[in-house]
């Protein structure tokens, strides 16, 4: 299972840096930055625009890659949902209820603990839910991983790769991620609050914010999800990443976008 997992994480990465270096993409940031005005020379802008642009997307692969672990782990079922886009149903009321939670715990008064608070937003989620308002809304979320475990617990993944996003973002995220949660109860028939545990989960284990939005026991890191949920072993994914870019064929890519950026002779423009 392992060897399965390197390789298809592997091959996932060198997709994702040869779409990202691909010619068109290197044409339009040649065309982009050969009419500024830089003391960098234009050359290395376009190299490095690219690279900017593969670090963005590393994040987005952190995701793939964990879906992936939740669809080969034998110890989790992971659900049809896991890894797509999904149009859930949600009421109105709901919508507001999560918006009000996230602005309360905004506000200088609001406690340092928010454990009660927000196993009390998740209790009235549901039961709103359970109401049958016919008014509900349609949204589109994405379902980062969804499974069941061996208890028959479903367990949703909100993952990210670094806890380290600036504020706006962080409060995007959280909601987001409670809202994700409420158009899952509908989608998933959810009737009792133990029947699904929400996780917002960053795969490095480095802390930077405290738990302002979601409990300490609904925020994993690093290894905690592994150990709790699956066969596959944190360490044996974290030493493959770490190793995988000085992979000898991963620096060949890289090199050779270097050199065709740096001397191709179809950008002599680029001084």
């Amino acid at each position: 299972m392992q060897e399965d997992i390197k390789q298809i994480v592997r091959e996932a990465i060198v997709k994702i840096i040869q779409d990202t270096t691909s010619e068109s993409n290197v044409r339009r940031a040649v065309q982009l930055h050969e009419m500024k005005v830089h003391f960098v020379p234009a050359k290395y802008r376009v190299l490095g625009g690219l690279l900017q642009s593969l670090n963005i997307k590393f994040g987005n692969f952190i995701e793939k890659l964990i879906a992936l672990v939740v669809e080969k782990d034998s110890n989790v079922e992971a659900l049809p949902e896991s890894g797509g886009k999904v149009k859930f149903s949600m009421t109105a009321r709901t919508d507001s209820l999560i918006d009000q939670y996230i602005t309360s715990r905004q506000l200088p008064g609001s406690p340092d603990q928010c454990d009660d608070l927000f196993e009390n937003l998740l209790k009235e989620i549901i039961n709103t839910e359970r109401q049958g308002d016919a008014n509900k809304q349609i949204i589109t979320k994405d379902v980062d991983a969804l499974f069941k475990t061996n208890q028959n617990q479903i367990i949703y993944l909100e993952i990210k790769y670094n806890d380290d996003h600036d504020t706006g973002k962080f409060v995007d995220i959280n909601r987001k991620f409670i809202k994700t949660y409420a158009g899952l109860i509908n989608h998933l028939g959810i009737e009792d609050i133990s029947d699904i545990k929400p996780i917002l989960y960053y795969l490095n284990p480095i802390k930077r914010w405290g738990p302002i939005y979601v409990p300490s026991s609904h925020i994993y890191r690093g290894r905690q999800l592994f150990d709790e949920y699956f066969e596959i072993r944190y360490e044996d994914v974290d030493e493959y990443l770490r190793n995988l870019s000085d992979d000898e064929s991963i620096m060949a890519i890289f090199d050779e976008l270097y050199q065709s950026i740096r001397y191709d002779a179809k950008h002599p423009d680029l001084l």
